[in-house]
């Protein structure tokens, strides 16, 4: 695994759109926080705005798009500006092998989820984050957290409880398995998982911590889709499970996170939930690909759950 190396003030970004349409003004907004909050020299195409129905134009605009961004030795990040609908388009042609020389940080979520499995899957750390057009309404701590991990600035240690400090890691709401397992962090969009089963772009979750997270999902659709990967064997070695923000997942008196809970307890591996991470503005960046550490503590140990990450290792 490569991970890229560490920005700094004026470097070269790209935002690209590879799904759905942007909103102008909240492209705006967070092109704003990339150049004058965190001093970054953005770049973008001039039809980065353009429309195709659910797409931001069509297949060959986003495509050309992605390789010029991915082709620019002066960048050093791709900032995703939505997710949507549309990235498995390019899946066939993405060519990850632009991306490692010189290795570039890829930043989005949601329907970017299939850009960090290939991406991840092809040896590249990437950050599951804000999308440029929620960058505008992010929280100050998930800004913060966002810039600790591009920027490697020095953050707090830990407190006595094992609580994190910015870019070190997440804490979670509660546990659903006991237990601590390192591995590989993978995942995202459970739907965008389960979209990619049986396809050559799911990565390979034997021996991972596992991420998940979704947005407007009725819980049988959750049910559905991780009981499509159990059923594929594609949850075979998953080491332990992390489940981020499940928004607007509750219906028929029953939550998405009660289903989720359920389901992941019955994997029988380290397992916790309420990760700020995912489809909500305290949405905390998450390194795929590079090794962490859950620790999802016994009824009497001390700490929050959390997951660690280990600064500058990948897998």
């Amino acid at each position: 695994m490569i991970r890229p190396p560490h920005l700094r003030p004026g470097d070269v970004v790209h935002v690209v759109a590879p799904s759905g349409p942007v909103d102008p003004a909240n492209l705006a907004a967070g092109v704003a926080v990339l150049r004058d909050v965190m001093g970054l020299d953005v770049r973008m195409r001039p039809d980065v705005e353009a429309r195709r129905g659910y797409l931001a134009g069509d297949d060959g605009r986003r495509l050309a798009e992605w390789r010029e961004a991915a082709s620019d030795r002066e960048a050093r990040a791709i900032f995703c500006a939505r997710g949507g609908y549309g990235a498995m388009h390019l899946l066939p042609r993405l060519e990850p092998a632009r991306l490692l020389h010189p290795p570039k940080w890829v930043v989005g979520f949601s329907d970017v989820t299939v850009l960090h499995a290939a991406l991840n899957r092809a040896g590249l750390v990437t950050l599951h984050g804000p999308l440029v057009t929620t960058l505008g309404r992010a929280t100050p701590e998930a800004l913060a957290h966002l810039r600790a991990l591009l920027f490697g600035t020095e953050a707090p240690a830990p407190d006595g409880r094992g609580v994190p400090g910015p870019g070190q890691g997440c804490v979670g709401t509660a546990v659903i398995r006991p237990g601590r397992a390192a591995g590989t962090l993978l995942g995202g969009s459970l739907t965008l998982l389960a979209h990619l089963c049986g396809t050559p772009w799911l990565p390979p979750l034997q021996g991972a911590v596992l991420f998940l997270e979704d947005v407007g999902e009725k819980p049988y659709r959750l049910d559905r889709y991780l009981t499509q990967l159990r059923l594929a064997g594609a949850l075979d070695g998953v080491r332990a499970v992390v489940v981020g923000h499940l928004t607007a997942c509750d219906a028929d008196g029953l939550t998405g996170a009660e289903v989720v809970r359920e389901l992941v307890h019955a994997l029988g591996v380290p397992a916790i939930e309420g990760v700020a991470a995912g489809h909500a503005d305290h949405n905390l960046a998450l390194p795929l690909g590079s090794v962490v550490t859950l620790v999802a503590p016994e009824p009497g140990e001390e700490g929050p759950p959390r997951l660690l990450f280990d600064p500058g290792t990948a897998a």
